[in-house]
C-alpha cells in the first residue's frame, strides 16, 4: 500500500512538472519561434519570395528547387530545438539554482530533465508537422517517397540533436552561455547540412566533411529517403555514433549546480 502511494506521488510530481514545462514553453516566444516559426519562415521565404524555386527543374512533373529544400527545413527543426531551446533552458535552470532546490525535494531534480526532454521532443515533432504541412499542402512540394525510411532518419536526427544539445547544456552556468554556444553550433551545423550553401556548391574540403558532421549526415540521409533512395549505412552509422557519444558525455559531464 505504501509503495503504491509513493509511486502515485512520484507519477503526480512528474505530471505536474511536465505540465509546468509545457506552459513555460508556450509562454516563451523565442522557443516557439525556433521550434515552429523559423523552419516555416525559411520554407515560405523559399517558396513565395525567391523567384523560380517552385518551377520544375526539368520540365513538367519534375522536382523543383523547393522540393530539395524540404528535408533541409526538417533538419532546421531538430537543430533549432536541440541546439538552442534545450541547452538554454538547462543553463537557465542551473543559473537559478532550480536543479539544486528540486534535488532537495521528493520530486527530485531528474524529473525536470525528463519533463524538459519530453517538451523538446513534442515541440520538434510539432515543428516538423508544421513545416511538412506548409511544404506539401501550401507550397505544393513533393511528399516523401520512402515515408517510413524518412521518418526513421528524422527520429534518429532528433535524438542526435537532443543529445548534442544536452551536452551543451550539461555544464553551462547560465542561459546566455548555453544559448551562445548552441547558436554557434546551430549555424555551423546548418552550413554543413547545406541550408546556406547547397551540397553541390559547397567548397572543398567542407563538402567532404559534411557527411561526417551530425546535421550533414542527417540532411543527406533524409534527402535520400525523401526522394526514393535508401539512406547510406555509413551516414546512419555516423548519426548513431554522434548520438551515443554525445549522450554518454552529457550524462558524465552533467552538473546539477
Amino acid at each position: 500500500m505504501e509503495a503504491s502511494t509513493a509511486a502515485l506521488k512520484q507519477h503526480s510530481a512528474t505530471a505536474a512538472l511536465l505540465a509546468t514545462e509545457s506552459r513555460l514553453f508556450l509562454r516563451n516566444p523565442v522557443a516557439l519561434f525556433m521550434a515552429l516559426g523559423f523552419p516555416a519562415a525559411l520554407l515560405l521565404l523559399q517558396g513565395l519570395l525567391i523567384p523560380g524555386t517552385r518551377t520544375p527543374l526539368d520540365g513538367p512533373g519534375s522536382l523543383s528547387a523547393l522540393d530539395f529544400f524540404v528535408p533541409m527545413a526538417l533538419c532546421v527543426v531538430v537543430a533549432s530545438v536541440g541546439l538552442t531551446n534545450l541547452p538554454s533552458t538547462l543553463g537557465g535552470y542551473r543559473q537559478m539554482g532550480l536543479f539544486r532546490r528540486l534535488g532537495a525535494t521528493p520530486a527530485g531534480a531528474h524529473r525536470i530533465l525528463t519533463a524538459q526532454l519530453a517538451v523538446s521532443t513534442a515541440s520538434l515533432l510539432a515543428g516538423a508537422g508544421v513545416a511538412t504541412g506548409i511544404a506539401v499542402w501550401a507550397l505544393g512540394a513533393a511528399p516523401p517517397q520512402l515515408p517510413f525510411a524518412a521518418l526513421a532518419v528524422f527520429l534518429l536526427a532528433a535524438l542526435q540533436m537532443l543529445a548534442l544539445g544536452a551536452l551543451v547544456g550539461a555544464r553551462a552556468k547560465s542561459a546566455q552561455t548555453a544559448n551562445g554556444a548552441g547558436t554557434l553550433l546551430l549555424f555551423a551545423s546548418l552550413f554543413f547540412a547545406g541550408v546556406w550553401t547547397p551540397g553541390p556548391l559547397m567548397p572543398e574540403p567542407f563538402a567532404s566533411l559534411a557527411g561526417f558532421t551530425p546535421l550533414g549526415a542527417a540532411a543527406q540521409s533524409l534527402t535520400a529517403s525523401w526522394y526514393g533512395q535508401p539512406p547510406d549505412p555509413l551516414q546512419l552509422g555516423v548519426m548513431a555514433a554522434w548520438t551515443g557519444a554525445c549522450a554518454l558525455f552529457a550524462v558524465r559531464l552533467f552538473r546539477w549546480r
